[in-house]
């Protein structure tokens, strides 16, 4: 945060602010970077020295309203970055890429490739909110009440949502 010294006071209040917010912050992120961790991270770090400049405004605001702010300034810094950076949205992954492997030894294991390869493209194809659970359950291995917290939306539109994917996986 540069030159800019913060009392004990607005360090502990940013701190309690991290530890209350930055898991929840992480699976938002998660879901706008498409599911490459390290530009999630990027982003949460992003949007904490963010929280950090603006330590005064975020004292007014209750936890909920807070969170707003983080999730609202983290999806800001990635459309800015995403916006003016190539190597930013070059990062961007491919889910299905991920999995694809180089070299099958066996016709098994050239087939689950290209299984897998298709299931990650329709996950890609889902509907915003059935892609963003499908990834945090799927690939960041996180529990439906922990996914529900992260998007802010009912444990049960969670297994909703998940059960959706999965048909149109089998499909």
């Amino acid at each position: 945060m540069g030159d800019d010294k913060i009392s004990s006071r607005d360090a502990e209040e940013l701190e309690a602010c991290f530890n209350a917010h930055a898991r929840d912050l992480f699976g938002y992120a998660c879901v706008v970077a498409r599911g490459d961790r390290a530009l999630a991270e990027d982003l949460v770090q992003a949007a904490f020295e963010a929280a950090g400049r603006a330590r005064w405004s975020l004292r007014c605001l209750d936890e909920d309203r807070r969170r707003g702010w983080l999730r609202a300034t983290l999806a800001n810094i990635a459309v800015s970055g995403f916006r003016r950076d190539a190597a930013c949205r070059a990062r961007l992954p491919r889910i299905e890429a991920r999995y694809r492997k180089t070299a099958a030894d066996t016709p098994a294991e050239a087939f689950s490739s290209i299984v897998l390869q298709r299931c990650w493209q329709i996950v890609q194809s889902l509907p915003e909110r059935q892609h963003a659970v499908a990834l945090l359950r799927w690939q960041q291995d996180m529990k439906e009440s922990e996914i529900a917290a992260a998007l802010g939306i009912a444990e049960k539109t969670v297994s909703v949502h998940l059960r959706r994917a999965r048909r149109e996986l089998i499909a």
